[in-house]
C-alpha cells in the first residue's frame, strides 16, 4: 500500500509491512478467557484466516481492574492470556502469513465498558482540609506498568505492532500521563505503536499526545444507509419490508465520510490511519446503526457483505488510509440475539457468510497490483 510522500511515516518504520500493504484484517479473541488461544479450535483459525485473505489480526490481551473506579490493574487468572499463549499464537499466525497487532483491552470486572473509566482531578479532591487524592496518578502508575508488560511481551513474541490502549475515552484528556506512558513503552518495544480512539474521543479532547504514536487507530462504525422514520436506536426497528441497500447506495451514503477521515489525518500531522475496529452485523437494517449489538432483526448476510464492499471502495483513495480490521473474527461471548434465525448467525463475524468472499477478493485484488 503506497502512501503519498506527505503522509508522515517514521523513517525507521518506512519499510515495515503495516505501512506498505493494504490491511485486510480482523479482531481475534475479544474478551476471551485464559487458555483460549491454546484450544484446538483457536489453533485452527490462522489457517482459516489465510484462506480467506486475512493478512493482519489483533490478538486480545485482557488487563483487568475490579471496578470502573478502581486504580489498580492486574492480570486475572480467569481472563488474562498467558505469555505462552500470546507467543505461540503469534508464531502460528506468522506461519500462516498473518501479521499481528497486540491489543491490550481494559476489562473492568464489574461489567462497565472501558470508556467509563474516569476520575475526579486532584483539585476536586481537597474538600477536607489537608486531604488530597490524585486518582489519575494512581491509575496511570498502574496502567503504565500494565502496558510496559504488554510492550515487553510484544518484543518477546515478535508482534508486528502494539496498541497501548483502546477506547479509554474517559482517560484521553490526560495528555501528560499518556506522553509519559508512550515514552516508557518505547524503552521496551521496538516496533510501531498506536492507540485506538473513537469518534467521541476526537470530539471531546485535543488528543495532542497522539502526535507521539506512529499511526492512527480509529474504532469506526459509520452508518451506510439512512435510518427508518422515527427510529429509536434502543428499540428493534421494523425492517421486514426494507430492501437490502445496494453497494452503490451505501457508497453514496458513505461518501461524505471521506473528507472527515482526511481531516483526522491532517489534524495529527498527516499520520496514516487504520480502522482498527470496523464492521456491522449480518442482520437486516444494521447498516443504519453499525455499533448496535442488540437488535433482533432477520439474518441478512448480503447487507453485511455490501457494507464491506462499499467501505473498501469508498476509502481506498483516501490518502493515508491503511485498511481495516473487521469487527470481528470470532465471538467469545454468547449473545442470544445473534442466534435463532435458521438462515444464519446474526453477529459481526463473517466466516461462512457472503462477506467472507468480499474480504478474500479484496486481498487478491490488492496483491495483484
Amino acid at each position: 500500500m503506497k502512501h503519498p510522500d506527505y503522509i508522515n511515516i517514521p523513517e525507521k518504520f518506512k519499510d515495515r509491512p503495516i505501512f506498505n500493504e493494504l490491511v485486510c484484517g480482523t479482531n481475534f479473541g475479544f474478551m476471551n478467557k485464559r487458555g483460549y488461544y491454546e484450544t484446538e479450535k483457536a489453533k485452527e483459525q490462522p489457517n482459516l484466516m489465510n484462506k480467506m485473505g486475512i493478512n493482519w489480526t489483533t490478538l486480545n490481551l485482557n488487563v483487568c481492574q475490579e471496578k470502573f473506579s478502581s486504580t489498580k490493574l492486574f492480570m486475572d487468572f480467569e481472563r488474562t492470556s498467558t505469555d505462552n499463549e500470546i507467543c505461540d499464537m503469534t508464531k502460528l499466525l506468522h506461519e500462516n502469513g498473518v501479521r499481528v497487532i497486540l491489543k491490550p483491552c481494559l476489562c473492568s470486572l464489574d461489567g462497565a465498558a472501558m470508556h467509563k473509566i474516569y476520575f475526579p482531578c486532584e483539585g476536586d479532591c481537597r474538600q477536607i482540609a489537608g486531604k488530597s487524592t490524585n486518582y489519575w496518578r494512581e491509575w496511570f502508575d498502574s496502567y503504565i506498568e500494565a502496558i510496559k508488560y504488554a510492550a515487553q511481551l510484544s518484543e518477546k513474541a515478535g508482534v508486528d505492532a502494539l496498541m497501548i490502549g483502546a477506547e479509554l475515552v474517559g482517560t484521553e484528556g490526560q495528555n501528560e500521563y499518556w506522553e509519559e506512558l508512550i515514552e516508557e513503552v518505547r524503552k521496551h518495544y521496538s516496533g510501531p505503536i498506536t492507540y485506538e480512539f473513537t469518534f467521541l474521543s476526537r470530539k471531546t479532547y485535543d488528543l495532542n499526545w497522539l502526535n507521539k504514536v506512529d499511526f492512527l487507530a480509529y474504532s469506526y462504525y459509520p452508518p451506510a444507509s439512512p435510518p427508518t422514520p422515527n427510529m429509536n436506536a434502543f428499540e428493534t426497528p421494523d425492517v421486514l419490508n426494507r430492501p437490502t441497500p445496494t453497494v452503490e447506495e451505501m457508497k453514496e451514503y458513505l461518501s461524505s465520510r471521506k473528507e472527515k477521515i482526511k481531516s483526522i489525518v491532517e489534524r495529527f500531522g498527516n499520520k496514516p490511519i487504520l480502522f482498527t475496529e470496523y464492521g456491522i452485523r449480518s442482520a437486516r437494517g444494521c447498516s443504519m446503526y453499525p455499533t448496535n449489538s442488540q437488535w433482533n432483526t432477520p439474518y441478512d448476510g448480503e447487507e453485511q457483505a455490501n457494507y464491506m464492499e462499499a467501505s473498501f471502495q469508498t476509502f481506498m483513495d483516501v490518502p493515508g488510509w491503511m485498511g481495516l480490521l473487521w469487527w470481528k473474527w470470532d465471538e467469545c461471548q454468547h449473545r442470544p440475539q445473534y442466534h435463532g434465525d435458521p438462515n444464519g448467525d446474526r453477529g459481526f463475524t463473517i466466516q461462512g457468510k457472503p462477506a467472507e468472499k468480499v474480504m478474500r477478493d479484496w486481498f487478491i485484488k490488492i496483491n495483484k497490483r
